[in-house]
């Protein structure tokens, strides 16, 4: 029963569709190369992944952002209310056009010859592409500006990703420059600030997505307090759940690195974004293909993964986006 299971965990080569050389996944493979994609990622884990069969779909939003109730007559029962108290909600759509990404990963024969898996190694790697796609497609949704020019990583310039969109989308009040900050209390407390009223009901539901390099910053300045926050910050060291007045402060590893867009340099690790993981859509083409090839020229086999995919803000003025954090 055990090797039953296993087997049913297990991400094979063999079980490609298009026989043994791969093809299109099929709706179950997608399924497991999704969720392994995704769990081995952050940002991905907790935005909204929506798939379609169609390389530019549309996914309909809709809010209620005023108030809907209104004094109601109890002397004329039944009486609707007048047409002008009644509250449509905002509605919209979410247009995702995805992008293609490719890749080719080959193996020499001889790695197959002197692992010990030997032909299985195969299905060891067919799980590794799977963590590897999603953690470039989380640099994607991140990085992603088609304000780069020639030369500037042609990988990162085919759509607008999540900074890029918080940048053009965010009214001016709800980016805040942090240059002058001197504790992450302060930065932390003037993202908040500027976050409308409107989106502020549920502190637990918003995010902060923060560098490496900040939520190591935040952890050294709670254990540096003379409080108990402070020794569970100490002694617990990165195994602290930190939040900040309820707002889980979530690490984004891939939220580092210096990259050129349009001959300007960005620092990535200096951005700080606060954010409703759920407004962040990342839209996935559902003809994933993954296919296996090989070259008795090369004495080497290839996997080829090919995937499209967009990344958009549903509610372009939900979030709160910090700049040149210099703590």
């Amino acid at each position: 029963m055990m090797l039953n299971w296993l087997e049913k965990a297990t991400f094979t080569s063999a079980d490609l569709s298009g026989g043994s050389n791969g093809g299109l996944l099929s709706p179950d493979q997608l399924k497991q190369f999704l969720r392994i994609a995704i769990d081995e990622s952050v940002l991905l884990k907790e935005a909204n992944n929506v798939t379609s069969m169609a390389t530019k779909f549309e996914v309909p939003r809709i809010s209620f952002a005023d108030r809907i109730l209104r004094a109601g007559s109890v002397v004329v029962q039944g009486d609707r209310l007048a047409s002008g108290q009644r509250v449509k909600p905002a509605t919209g759509l979410v247009t995702l056009s995805t992008v293609l990404l490719k890749g080719e990963v080959p193996i020499a024969d001889e790695v197959f010859e002197d692992q010990v898996e030997q032909d299985s190694l195969a299905d060891s790697i067919m799980t590794m592409i799977a963590e590897a796609v999603g953690r470039d497609v989380e640099e994607f949704v991140i990085k992603s500006d088609t304000a780069r020019i020639g030369g500037e990583d042609e990988y990162l310039d085919q759509t607008d990703g999540l900074i890029k969109n918080l940048q053009s989308g965010l009214p001016a009040a709800q980016k805040v420059d942090a240059a002058a900050f001197t504790s992450y209390d302060e930065l932390f407390s003037e993202m908040i600030e500027a976050l409308p009223h409107r989106y502020r009901r549920d502190y637990s539901a918003l995010r902060f997505w923060i560098p490496v390099i900040h939520k190591d910053g935040y952890q050294r300045e709670l254990a540096g307090r003379g409080t108990p926050l402070g020794d569970s910050a100490m002694t617990e060291g990165m195994r602290t759940k930190l939040a900040f007045r309820g707002i889980p402060v979530v690490e984004v590893p891939l939220m580092s690195g210096v990259s050129l867009i349009n001959t300007a340099s960005v620092d990535y690790s200096q951005f700080a974004a606060l954010v409703h993981p759920m407004n962040s859509y990342v839209g996935w083409h559902r003809r994933i293909r993954i296919e296996r090839w090989r070259d008795p020229r090369d004495g080497a086999t290839s996997f080829l993964p090919t995937c499209r995919v967009d990344t958009k803000q549903a509610d372009p003025e939900l979030g709160v986006l910090a700049f040149d954090i210099a703590l």
